[in-house]
């Protein structure tokens, strides 16, 4: 197989992936294109025979699918040389070290000083190991301090929820097997009546069987996940609580001005509208939400100005006037000697006071932090490439708000009808976690907030930089599976969008169209806490994969093994002829 054809095939292999994950054209994604996209990359990667040739297909396959699919980071302001190109390299590294794990097996060492001896045929598990490398190479990168999570094949399934039921066991990993499983069946029945020049006629022999085997066992998994999504969406979940919420969407450009005063006129705006059209249909509000970064001076320094201002009505006047509870985003001051701030999620009581914060976790690398920004010379070159040397300090805790919600009282079997005053139905609080930004795109935040005892993901964000639907509807396509991990529901609070409420299954309640301000009055429903399979034991299945591919190493460096010298000569002297 020629260079050229395989650098073709792992280009078109990473443009069939940025299409089946949501983008401008399909904004919710294909399904039926993820489980085919791969099978260009496996024809290349089945050619390559050394890991030059391996690492080079695979970083062009993640290169193409990341500057295809995520090219809207280069709108990060002055930091798309980090947010878009230090990103696609990262990515094409990692992809290109899981291109050398998948031609690990297939690498055989051809030496005298080797007693010669039939290697183990690892050519019929190349589909199972092809999709055990996927996965842990989607794993490997949308975990830890430089995670990005985007640009992966589960999120192609985010309008699939049978499919996507199956995460609250797999978490979306499961997803990401079955459809590399399934792209290299395809390529491997593709290829099965073509005679290829890299094939060895002792592999050749077991391709049919193989096949066959690879055959039974997708069709056996998508059967068992199609059955148990089917369960899960049918199976009927009573609420516990509810919660009224106006969450709203101001659809303001957060840098066209350093100032927070049109952004605060047009959220106080919005917020008495929801909370009027709410006070119309004889309920009341419970909470008012409001994004990402809406106020500009730290709190609580700032408690001050915001009781003065804006001047035609100030913050804290309005929030007592509406009587309501709100969650707000904002910077809050840590330490204000040693320059620490958080990106946080601000709360204040129905009479305006503040009453906490919870401080983001997950920040973005090298746009809200900066590595190694304690020494001099990495703070000078900051500020020669960005103008930018400093950035904001991780909240460092969990923190979790209770709001007062409303029990769902059942419908009895039979009714009294009384002359005596009835009470007001029962009240119950509901412990609302906010992960800000892209932290709701993580298991290894919302799932500490969930042990925590979350009863809703309360996401407040702030995607209008990126001028894009697709990056609305990626971000969104990523968040929504937390919901079905840890069956808990998802709200999101955002500037220009998705806002939107999304039940413990996965599937959208409430919406609120992209880039156009707005309010969504929304009912939030609070289910019964469940612990699923993921929320215990959180990636096992990709620890497990983890664990195979270390034996796997073992048992091809058992094969490497060099015997005792004693062993090497009597091969020698049994090959000479006397």
């Amino acid at each position: 197989m020629t260079i050229i054809f395989q650098v073709f095939c792992a280009l078109f292999s990473g443009i069939l992936t940025a299409l089946a994950i949501p983008n401008e054209l399909y904004h919710l994604g294909s399904t039926c294109l993820a489980f085919a996209a791969l099978v260009p990359l496996y024809i290349a990667a089945k050619g390559a025979f050394t890991y030059k040739r391996a690492a080079l297909v695979f970083a062009l396959d993640a290169l193409s699918c990341h500057l295809l699919s995520s090219y809207w980071l280069a709108n990060f302001k002055d930091f798309a040389v980090f947010t878009l190109g230090a990103s696609a390299f990262g990515t094409a590294c990692i992809e290109a070290m899981a291109g050398c794990l998948f031609v690990f097996p297939f690498v055989y060492k051809n030496s005298t000083f080797y007693i010669e001896k039939k290697p183990f045929n690892y050519e019929p598990y190349r589909v199972f190991h092809f999709a055990l490398v996927r996965v842990i190479y989607e794993w490997a990168k949308s975990t830890g301090f430089l995670a990005y999570p985007w640009g992966v094949l589960p999120m192609a399934a985010f309008d699939n929820k049978v499919l996507a039921q199956s995460a609250d066991i797999f978490g979306v990993y499961g997803l990401t097997f079955m459809m590399a499983f399934g792209a290299g069946t395809l390529a491997e029945f593709a290829l099965m009546t073509i005679k290829t020049p890299f094939e060895k006629d002792f592999f050749a022999q077991s391709r049919k069987g193989a096949l066959r085997r690879n055959a039974k066992c997708l069709l056996a998994m998508l059967s068992l996940a199609a059955c148990y999504g089917t369960y899960k969406l049918g199976r009927f979940t009573p609420e516990q609580k509810t919660l009224n919420a106006v969450l709203v969407q101001q659809n303001k450009d957060p840098w066209a001005s350093s100032d927070d005063t049109d952004s605060l006129l047009i959220s106080m705006k919005l917020s008495e509208e929801g909370i009027n059209e709410f006070l119309k249909n004889g309920e009341r509000a419970d909470l008012v939400v409001w994004s990402e970064a809406v106020l500009r001076y730290g709190l609580p320094h700032s408690l001050k100005r915001y009781t003065f201002y804006p001047q035609e009505e100030s913050l804290f006047s309005f929030i007592q006037r509406m009587d309501t509870p709100f969650i707000i985003g904002g910077p809050y001051i840590i330490d204000a000697t040693k320059n620490k701030y958080a990106n946080a999620a601000l709360v204040f009581d129905r009479t305006s006071s503040f009453k906490g914060y919870y401080g983001k976790s997950h920040l973005v690398p090298f746009a809200e932090v900066i590595p190694g920004v304690e020494y001099p010379w990495v703070r000078n070159c900051m500020d020669r490439m960005v103008g930018f040397s400093n950035g904001w300090t991780a909240g460092g805790q969990y923190r979790l708000f209770e709001i007062q919600g409303k029990k769902c009282v059942e419908t009895p079997a039979v009714k009294i009808v009384s002359l005596v005053d009835q009470a007001e139905k029962p009240n119950a609080t509901v412990r609302i976690a906010s992960p800000i930004c892209f932290e709701d795109a993580f298991p290894d935040v919302c799932g500490p907030f969930h042990k925590a005892g979350a009863e809703v993901f309360m996401n407040i964000t702030d995607d209008s930089w990126s001028k894009t639907d697709s990056a609305e509807w990626q971000h969104f396509a990523v968040a929504s599976f937390r919901a079905i991990e840890y069956r808990t529901t998802l709200v999101r609070a955002t500037n220009a969008g998705l806002t939107a409420v999304v039940d413990n299954k996965g599937r959208v309640l409430q919406s609120l169209p992209l880039f156009k301000s707005g309010y969504l009055n929304a009912k939030i429903p609070i289910y019964e806490r469940q612990e699923t399979v993921y929320s215990e034991y959180g990636n096992w299945f990709v620890h497990s994969l983890l664990i195979l591919a270390a034996l796997l190493a073992l048992l091809k460096a058992r094969e490497f093994r060099r015997p005792p010298l004693r062993e090497c000569v009597m091969a020698e002297l049994e090959r000479i002829e006397f």
